[in-house]
């Protein structure tokens, strides 16, 4: 599965965004009704990652946002909580500590840059600035605030700054956002 993350470049996955990296890089499908998230394995990783690479660059958004969620919702209530994008975290950065060896240079270091944003953002505040709402879950609504979603792939409408408000995201992010940049994601 390794050669599917490269095949597919690191670049073409993690420019989908910091919103997305924190919301899609999340946890395995729950086996139950656990009320903690558990860590997902690489090779769970692995399929998010050949999947969604495809999904999300060749497919409508939603059907990007679909598969993301299914993976995150660990309880399946439809909504996103902070203890389940915690162990997103978490797993995510295992995962790509796992896999930077069998990257090429330019994608290990937007990989390495990915992994950065999301040590230095803090998730709670974070989390707190898209939950609009303060129940304390995030829906795709919520979510995709700054971005207008239409069929095109979630790739091209993360290019289009008429239909992603990266200002705004720049903001939400505080300090993170000057990473944004060195992944290559529009001004």
């Amino acid at each position: 599965m390794i050669m599917l993350w490269t095949k597919w470049s690191a670049s073409r996955w993690l420019r989908l965004g910091p919103v997305f990296a924190a919301a899609f890089l999340a946890l395995a499908p729950s086996t139950g009704a656990a009320t903690t998230p558990l860590i997902p394995s690489s090779n769970q990783f692995n399929q998010l990652v050949a999947i969604g690479s495809l999904l999300c660059t060749e497919a409508p958004a939603q059907d990007c946002v679909e598969h993301g969620w299914r993976f995150t919702d660990a309880n399946r209530n439809g909504s996103l909580d902070v203890e389940e994008l915690t162990a997103v975290r978490a797993g995510f950065l295992e995962w790509a500590a796992e896999v930077q060896e069998s990257l090429s240079g330019r994608d290990r270091l937007i990989l390495n840059l990915g992994r950065n944003l999301l040590r230095i953002v803090p998730l709670t505040p974070l989390f707190a600035l898209y939950d609009e709402n303060e129940d304390g879950e995030l829906s795709q609504e919520e979510l995709l605030v700054d971005i207008q979603m239409d069929q095109r792939p979630m790739s091209v409408i993360l290019a289009d700054r008429n239909a992603t408000d990266w200002n705004a995201i720049r903001g939400r992010l505080g300090r993170g956002a000057a990473l944004l940049q060195m992944l290559g994601l529009p001004q």
